[in-house]
């Protein structure tokens, strides 16, 4: 994020935008004008300001800048009303871009993308690099994961201007082609005297200050010395000079130039009035800078700051300027001296230093209340993951980097979680290398898919060491291999697993599911719909406590046992269009007609099964989290036919969903955010149990064609669901290929009926086909 505010903020972020490539090759860098994003006309209005206070109202910009400076509640409201307007501003480009790594080089960008941090959990690492030499405090922001300056001498000043910024050091943010180089060769390229000193003046691209009065004060107290100035863009200062020095050959006049670096090369000293990007090109190419009558604010403090760094001398009063470059040259020894300064600040830093330590210090992410829930929730008997089990076809199995790097795709996956003292959950950086989230088992005898399903789904995760495993699981009947992935839900719904590992497979390039889920961004607020909501709460709110099943008890341990089934997909829609259902419908129609056959339960039983349902949009389909409602269907399970039956679980399930139900219950989660911790703990608690729904029950979309991961066939793909408190019973369904997958997740103690009712789902499902003659 930068800004045109003359060259100086673009310079750097090109110079950042290089070192990015050299770091991770093949980085997509997308580039933003922060004046632009703020509005129409935004930035020639401040450009105007800006220009007319340093030319004109040199003292008045001088004020205001130690003002800023002087009194910190002063500096923070600047921020505060900058970072509020430009932060809405940038939410919705943050949000369409979806960047791993934001950097500034702007302080309006930087103040927004602080306030997007503080207000709506801007939670990918952000980094401001000062381009000015002094640490100002609108530039250095404790709410970004870095601040970048200059040298060593500006960190005590930057930490003193805000307290609690992280600050570290930089290497000058400049091209590359800035850097120490062959005097002579350049100034035989550039036409100049072999021997003789050489001065250049640049007072940046807008031309500030009196950069005649530098030309007539090195020429007239060094006559054998040649000056080239540059004016930048200001085409009045070029003609003026040119005018001016027209019959003088020791003078060169030049505009906008892109030989810069060639010129400091060739240079003796560079002589400037702002220590802006100018005097960084210098110390990257190893000059020293004579700072000739810094321009009011920002042009003073970088001067005196940098001659305390020993990288500049200030040249504040008449013949100073002339008498400080006669003497660095008729002293050599002094030269080198000050040109060893810069060298071994140059040596101490690089660019991609910095750029690696913000990526590798992901920022702590606060959980929103619609994620935290699960945290809530989770306990020893009742761990709250979710997970996917995948079969492999005969082919090179997986190995266990190829599943690192799957995992390492889920955001957040290789976090912990941690309290904060404001009794916050946030999810932090964990291990770094996602291989040690991954294990391999198996052997030369064949192993039963289930029995390691219930093993691996059985453990529960501990989300203060590890939010996310997986098993690589060899020895499989027929030469097969397995994989089973858990996640901790708080890092999101079965969706995000889904496109993680959609966006792994073989030819995902283009396809429209084929981007990999992203950090959530804080985008523009979704539309409210309260008429709806209130419909919701009201059907929510008369639901009342769900019906006595014999899946209510929960388990005493955190065993689990998993039923795996199979249907053709071509066969369940031909009977789903037969019925007028979907297959989400006519699955949990399925159910619950199994559900009849194996309990057999009296007249008038009903199961509540609660199904989450997406609220994901366009905009929000591949970002992590929580992203659903839930809609508590009541299961008939009286004695009808099964078409009946489907019927009336479809016209039930409509109804909510038309009704604003899952809108409703994502409101309710959302409103339990803003209470106190305990209190909030509790009510999701009371919420979030089985004694106001039976189980959990979802389907869930997958494609609809062969897919394969690093050469081999995913030949099956199970959803498993973790069990809600206070219930025994919960099951997903994947549409995948040319199958329906389904994995029914019970305590172990349930285990028997678990086989039953998946045995009941085949057998219902069959009869059914039969009965409305659904192709097979």
């Amino acid at each position: 994020m930068s800004a045109d505010m003359g060259a100086g903020h673009d310079a750097t972020g090109r110079a950042l935008r290089a070192a990015l490539l050299r770091l991770w090759p093949g980085v997509a860098v997308s580039w933003t004008d922060v004046l632009h994003e703020m509005g129409p006309g935004v930035g020639p209005l401040f450009r105007g300001i800006y220009e007319l206070s340093v030319r004109r109202l040199p003292g008045v910009y001088d004020f205001f800048y130690r003002q800023l400076w002087r009194h910190r509640w002063f500096a923070l409201a600047a921020k505060r009303v900058i970072g509020s307007w430009s932060g809405r501003r940038l939410a919705g480009v943050i949000e369409r871009i979806g960047p791993d790594l934001i950097i500034s080089t702007y302080p309006m960008g930087s103040s927004g993308l602080e306030w997007l941090r503080a207000h709506r959990g801007l939670p990918v690492p952000i980094g401001a690099w000062v381009s000015d030499f002094a640490p100002h405090p609108s530039w250095v922001h404790a709410g970004l994961d870095l601040n970048l300056v200059m040298h060593e001498v500006a960190v005590a000043p930057a930490v003193a201007a805000v307290p609690g910024a992280v600050v570290a050091v930089s290497a000058p943010p400049v091209p590359q082609r800035f850097r120490p180089g062959d005097r002579a060769a350049a100034r035989r390229r550039l036409n100049l005297p072999l021997t003789g000193p050489v001065a250049l003046v640049s007072c940046g691209s807008l031309g500030f200050g009196r950069a005649g009065g530098s030309v007539i004060e090195l020429v007239t107290g060094v006559p054998e010395a040649v000056v080239v100035v540059v004016a930048g863009h200001n085409e009045v200062l070029r003609r003026e000079l040119e005018a001016r020095f027209a019959c003088d050959q020791r003078v060169r006049v030049l505009g906008w130039t892109d030989d810069m670096a060639e010129l400091m090369t060739a240079a003796d000293v560079v002589v400037t009035n702002a220590g802006g990007a100018t005097a960084l090109e210098a110390l990257a190419s190893g000059r020293f800078v004579l700072m000739h009558e810094p321009i009011a604010g920002h042009g003073r403090a970088n001067a005196e700051l940098m001659a305390r760094a020993g990288l500049a001398r200030v040249c504040a009063e008449p013949g100073e300027l002339a008498s400080a470059f006669q003497r660095l040259g008729t002293d050599p020894a002094a030269v080198r001296e000050c040109e060893r300064a810069v060298l071994r600040h140059l040596d101490a830093h690089r660019l991609e230093d910095g750029l690696r330590r913000l990526a590798d210090s992901p920022p702590p992410h606060p959980l929103p209340a619609t994620d935290t829930l699960f945290v809530h929730v989770d306990s020893e008997t009742t761990g709250q993951h979710v997970g996917t089990a995948v079969v492999f076809d005969v082919g090179p199995p997986p190995s266990r980097q190829q599943v690192a790097e799957f995992l390492a795709g889920v955001p957040g996956a290789t976090g912990t979680l941690h309290r904060d003292p404001r009794d916050t959950w946030s999810l932090s950086a964990g291990v770094h290398d996602p291989g040690q989230l991954v294990d391999v088992v198996g052997g030369t005898g064949e192993v039963n898919l289930t029995a390691a399903m219930d093993e691996f789904f059985s453990e529960p995760l501990d989300p203060a060491r590890q939010l996310s495993a997986a098993r690589l699981i060899t020895g499989l009947p027929g030469g097969r291999t397995a994989l089973l992935v858990k996640l901790h839900h708080v890092l999101g719904d079965g969706v995000i697993a889904l496109q993680a590992l959609l966006s792994a497979t073989d030819g995902a390039a283009g396809r429209a599911w084929s981007a990999r889920p992203r950090p959530p961004v804080p985008g523009r607020r979704a539309r409210r719909r309260p008429m709806r909501v209130l419909r919701g709460l009201w059907l929510l709110a008369r639901a009342g406590r769900a019906p006595l099943t014999p899946f209510d008890s929960p388990s005493p341990t955190s065993g689990r046992h998993h039923a795996l089934m199979r249907l053709p997909a071509g066969q369940l829609r031909s009977v789903g269009r037969a019925l007028g259902l979907t297959p989400g419908e006519l699955l949990p129609a399925l159910f619950a007609e199994s559900l009849r056959r194996v309990v057999r339960p009296v007249a008038g039983s009903r199961f509540r099964l609660m199904v989450p349902w997406s609220l994901r949009g366009t905009s929000t389909l591949r970002l992590a989290g929580n992203r659903t409602g839930a809609v508590p269907v009541d299961l008939p399970l009286d004695e009808m036919e099964t078409a009946t039956r489907a019927g009336l679980v479809a016209d039930a399930l409509r109804a909510r969903v038309r009704a604003g139900v899952p809108q409703a219950a994502h409101a309710v989660v959302r409103a339990l955010g803003a209470l106190p911790s305990r209190v909030r703990a509790t009510a999701i608690r009371g919420m979030y149990h089985g004694r106001w729904f039976n189980g959990l029950g979802t389907v869930l979309p997958g494609p609809r064609r062969e897919v394969r991961w690093h050469g081999t066939r995913l030949a099956e793909v199970y959803p498993v669901l973790a069990l809600a408190p206070g219930t025994g019973l919960a099951w997903g369904a994947m549409m995948w290929d040319d199958s329906v997958l389904l994995c029914l997740t019970t305590t172990t103690e349930l285990a028997p009926l678990a086989e039953r009712l998946a045995e009941g789902i085949r057998s219902a499902f069959a009869h059914l086909a039969e009965d409305t003659g659904g192709a097979p």
